[in-house]
This record gives C-alpha cells, sequence and structure tokens, in this order.
C-alpha cells in the first residue's frame, strides 16, 4: 500500500454558476415576482422527472485539477440543512472517483485522502487535509497536510467538535442513505492506511457500498472490495437535518468567462458588509479557495456579506498588508487576491535536484512546467509522465539556453529559480503533498544559504551535494533537517559505514513493503533503493508516519524508545541524549 500525503494510501478549479436551491437561504430579502414565482414552480413540477446532472462516468467541471494538495469547488454542495440521499448521491458521483485524473496513482502515491477531503468539502462537513496545530481547518501551505492514517487520527482527536462520531456498519449505511456524509477508514500501524466514502445503497455480505480512491478508484463498491478483512471504523456527520427530498433545483446559468486567477474569479465591484448577491458570493468562492472561508460558513448566508465573510476579508487584509483591515472589498485587496488565486494556478515548481533517470511527482511537475513555457508539448510528456528521460532532458536544456544558465540538462537551484521567475512566482513544493512554501522569513536566512551551509557540512560524507533535496524532504514532510542529519550520523555516520553507502540507504532503514514506492527492495534484511535521494526521502516518510507525535512535541527520548527500545539492548538514554546534541550542534551550522 502506498499513498500520499499529499494524496494518500489505500490497501488494495471550479467554475461560478447560480447556487442550487438546496444551498440557498430559506428566505429572500427581495420579493419574488410573479415571474420568478413561475418560474420556480416549473422548477419543482420538473425536478421529479429529470435526471441527475452527474451519474459518476463523466467528472463535473472544476473537479480534475492533478495538484491534489489545492482544494477543488465543486459545482454540487450539500447543506446540512436539507440532508437527503439525492443530494448525497450526486455530490460523490460528480467527481466520477474512477475516472477522474485527479486521483489517478502517479508517482508512487495514492489519493484516497483527497477525494474523502473533497467529497466531505462538497457536503459541508469537512474532514480536512491542510490543519493546524488545534486540528482546525487551514488554507493551502499554512498547516500541516493530514495523509490516511493521520486523518484517521483526526477524526478521533478533532472529529466530535466537527460533527463527526464513530458508529457501526449498519448505521453508517443507514444514516448515508439518509443523506449523511459518513466514511469508512483504518488506520494501518505499519503504513499509511485508508480511508474512503460511504455512499447512499445496501449493506451486503462486503459490507456498506462505498466510492473510494485509491490503488483501485471505483465510484460504487462495498468495503471488502477494498478493506479485504482489516479493521475498518465507521464515522458519520449526523450533525445536519434529513429530509427525505432535495429542494428544486434551477437550470444550470451559463459559466462566465474566466477571469484573473484561475477558476475563481474575483468581484470586479466595490463590497461591504450589508451586500448581497453572485458578486458576494464569487468573494466567498475565493476566500473558500484561499482558506479564510469553509463551506459551512458560507453555506449561513451564500451571497450575503455578513460578520463572517467581513471578518475573512479583514484576515486576509491583516496577512498581506492591506490597510486598513476593515473588511472592506476594494480595489487593493482586489488585486491582492486576485495575484494569490493566480498562484495557485500556476505549474508548481520542484524543489528537489531532478536529473535524467529522476522519476515522480516532482518531475511531472518540472514537465507540466515546461509546457507551460513552450519548451515541452503535451504529447511528449504523455509518453513518460513523471519520467525524466531524453526528451525532458532537451526540454530543460532549451529552457536553460533561453534563460542563459549552464546547459547541463541538470535541474538544480539555478534552475529551479530561474522557472520560478518565468512562471512567475516563488518556487513552491507540491509537499507531503505540500503547497506553497511559507513567505515569512525563517531563521538562518535563504534555502539557498541554508542548502550551502548543508553542501559545505555533507562535502567530505556520502551525502555530499545533497543539501539542497535535504532541505526540501524537510519541507514536504515537516521534518527538522537536524533531526534527520543526526538519525543518519549515529546510523551510518552520514552515509559512509557498514551496507549504508551500498544501499543507498543513510539511515539504514529495515525492509518493509511500503518503502516499494520509493523503489526499495529487500538486501539482505536492510532495504537497498535506486538513488540516495530515495533513501532519504523514506527516512522522511518514516519519521512523518511513525514519529509525528515525538516530533511535534520535540520528546526525543520517546521517539528514540520506540525506535531504538531498550528491549532490544540499546541504550536507549545516551541514543537520546547523542540525538539532542548533535540536533543543536546542526541546527547553528544549518542557519549560520
Amino acid at each position: 500500500m502506498t499513498a500520499i500525503q499529499r494524496a494518500t494510501s489505500t490497501p488494495a478549479t471550479s467554475r461560478t454558476e447560480a447556487p442550487r436551491a438546496d444551498s440557498r437561504p430559506a428566505a429572500s430579502s427581495e420579493p419574488a415576482s410573479p415571474r420568478n414565482t413561475l418560474a420556480t414552480t416549473r422548477n419543482a413540477d420538473a425536478f421529479v422527472a429529470q435526471a441527475p446532472r452527474f451519474d459518476g462516468s463523466k467528472p463535473a467541471p472544476g473537479t480534475t485539477n492533478t495538484q491534489a494538495w489545492i482544494p477543488v469547488d465543486a459545482p454540487v454542495r450539500g447543506n446540512p440543512s436539507n440532508r437527503n440521499a439525492s443530494t448525497y448521491n450526486e455530490a460523490l458521483n460528480q467527481f466520477a472517483v474512477g475516472n477522474n485524473p485527479r486521483y489517478t496513482p502517479r508517482g508512487g502515491n495514492t489519493y484516497c485522502n483527497i477525494f474523502v477531503w473533497d467529497a466531505t468539502r462538497a457536503m459541508g462537513a469537512e474532514i480536512p487535509h491542510w490543519v493546524d496545530g488545534n486540528g482546525n481547518s487551514t488554507g493551502v501551505g499554512k498547516g500541516r497536510e493530514l495523509n490516511a492514517n493521520a486523518t484517521v487520527d483526526w477524526l478521533h482527536q478533532h472529529g466530535e467538535r466537527h460533527g463527526w462520531r464513530k458508529v457501526g456498519p449498519e448505521e453508517a449505511q443507514r444514516l448515508a442513505n439518509q443523506g449523511h456524509p459518513a466514511t469508512a477508514v483504518w488506520k494501518n500501524p505499519g503504513g499509511i492506511g485508508h480511508v474512503a466514502m460511504v455512499r447512499p445503497g445496501e449493506v451486503t455480505s462486503q459490507g456498506p457500498a462505498i466510492a473510494q480512491a485509491g490503488s483501485r478508484n471505483f465510484n460504487n463498491g462495498h468495503v471488502k472490495d477494498s478493506f479485504g478483512s482489516r479493521p475498518v471504523e465507521y464515522w458519520v456527520n449526523d450533525s445536519g437535518k434529513a429530509t427525505g427530498s432535495p429542494a428544486p433545483s434551477p437550470a444550470p446559468a451559463p459559466a462566465p468567462a474566466p477571469a484573473p486567477g484561475g477558476s475563481t474569479s474575483v468581484p470586479q465591484v466595490d463590497l461591504k458588509r450589508g451586500a448581497q448577491g453572485p458578486e458576494v458570493q464569487k468573494l466567498q468562492n475565493a476566500l473558500v479557495k484561499l482558506g479564510y472561508m469553509t463551506r459551512e460558513q458560507v453555506a449561513t448566508g451564500p451571497g450575503s456579506f455578513g460578520p463572517k465573510t467581513e471578518a475573512a476579508v479583514a484576515k486576509f487584509q491583516t496577512d498581506h498588508g492591506i490597510s486598513p483591515n476593515s473588511g472592506l472589498f476594494g480595489p487593493k485587496t482586489r488585486a491582492a487576491m486576485t495575484a494569490e488565486l493566480d498562484k495557485l494556478s500556476r505549474p508548481a515548481v520542484p524543489q528537489s535536484t531532478l536529473r535524467r533517470g529522476s522519476e515522480g511527482p516532482e518531475v511531472k511537475q518540472l514537465q507540466d512546467a515546461l509546457v507551460k513555457l513552450g519548451h515541452m508539448t503535451a504529447e511528449q510528456v504523455s509518453t513518460g509522465p513523471g519520467i525524466f528521460g531524453p526528451k525532458t532532458e532537451a526540454a530543460l536544456k532549451a529552457f536553460q539556453s533561453a534563460r542563459g544558465l549552464e546547459v547541463d540538462g541538470v535541474y538544480g537551484p539555478q534552475s529551479r529559480q530561474a522557472l520560478a521567475d518565468a512562471l512567475g512566482g516563488k518556487p513552491s513544493s507540491p509537499g507531503p503533498v505540500t503547497g506553497p512554501a511559507p513567505t515569512t522569513p525563517a531563521p538562518g536566512g535563504s534555502d539557498a544559504a541554508k542548502a550551502a551551509r548543508l553542501n559545505d557540512m555533507l562535502k567530505n560524507s556520502g551525502l555530499r551535494g545533497q543539501g539542497e533535496h535535504i532541505l526540501a524532504m524537510s519541507k514536504k514532510y515537516n521534518v527538522p533537517p537536524e533531526l534527520a542529519l543526526a538519525m543518519f550520523q549515529k546510523e551510518a555516520q552520514w552515509n559512509t559505514t557498514g551496507v549504508a553507502p551500498k544501499n543507498n540507504n543513510p539511515g539504514n532503514l529495515r525492509f518493509a513493503e511500503w518503502e516499494r514506492q520509493f523503489g526499495g527492495v529487500p538486501n539482505g534484511g536492510f532495504t537497498k533503493f535506486p538513488s540516495v535521494e530515495k533513501g532519504i526521502e523514506a527516512y522522511f516518510r518514516l519519521m512523518d508516519v511513525g514519529y509525528r507525535k515525538f516530533i511535534d512535541t520535540k520528546d526525543w527520548q520517546g521517539m528514540i524508545n520506540k525506535y531504538a527500545p531498550p528491549s532490544d539492548g540499546n541504550d536507549s538514554s545516551l541514543y537520546a541524549r547523542q540525538i539532542a546534541q548533535w540536533m543543536q550542534t546542526y541546527r547553528a551550522q544549518i542557519n549560520g
């Protein structure tokens, strides 16, 4: 089983349109004209006969963004005050999870948690992908990302205050059949785990009905088709009201012309508290996409500029240095919001050093950027997406030549900065899935300066030249670089002793099946990786998944007690002291 925290594991951009009736406020401040009343009546009469807009065979517009760490705004939205099986079915079907490129496994990654994130956001009961230290949903790049195991932990630790509760399989199916969002989850003690959506259907000998992304993507199946006999938990958010029938659905409005900032547009009029209408909803959609509002907040007053919208605008203004931060949407805020949305629509700039033979999501990011800049074609990429072969090398050399760089076909720091400049933004990482890098200056200066210091530290070791990669993995998995360096020192003296250099395995990892996603194969009980870069990333991934609670609390003794327990004959106290001392030394050296 593999996964991406940017995507996640398993066993086995929106368009603006008229809001659906089931997400509108119960009353309108504008009296309905006879013409409007007649139109509403006709829609209500026609609703029973009309077929659902989405049957699960084709993804809805705005749901196919393969930059999985960025949220999508799907057209069908559930309303907690009007839960019904028809809306829930269509909300799931719009993602067409079995045929949607957003969830297609790639680069050793699968995307079960991304599908659950998308589906629950659409239902107004978000199980988040980006969270802060208190488990609250944040904007892209503003917190840490959750993989499948971490999603299960979030349900246990924070689910109740967000309306989620644990139930049995029969109750999960019963409540899903009433239109309440429900999920099936499994925490893998030795890997990533798996999560899926329970959908309206029947409990069979294979368990409740589900839709899932993962190594197998399907829209209609059952729990055992994916989870097998694993101990599955069921969670449901039944804090909403089940009504049994959807509200009438108006005919879709024509999609507006694209506006700056990708598929989410920014209002072109000034707005303030008390304003109402489609321009306010456009503003709310933009605030959701940028992480300043949630769909639940918008559902309380879509198209109405109230205190929640005002507070979100004021927070955006504060974060972007706009004064006064009054919550009034005007020219300065419009320009800043347009720029932020535009950043989300640009291809990501890989953070790792890449060369011929490299594989994975970051190679695909490089290829996408080279296509956007006209140095490759989509047809060329389709012959080897995510594989750095001769066509990618030739395209990179053409880019380097055009930008006056050394033409070596290696994607390193200079090419990274030039690519970011050419795309009009700063380098960003896709993260575990990682999003845009924080803009707040970090201690120790720029990443380039830190990488240079790291490379100087490592120049006489088996990790020479890996400074940029170590920093990129540190960001991707939210693990301090000094911790990895200390562990690499303890395990194999920076990849110079024992079998570590031969195996490209600086952390001396014992073989486990999850390491295959990094190209790992067993070799005498240890893991042999195809490159030292893969061995480094696998170690960061282990730290993130297996030792996260110790890292977040800086409990190095607790971490070592688990990593090298005294019961195995280890002097765990000495080990922990060494790690803490080395970390302090390396942190100072990295930060200068």
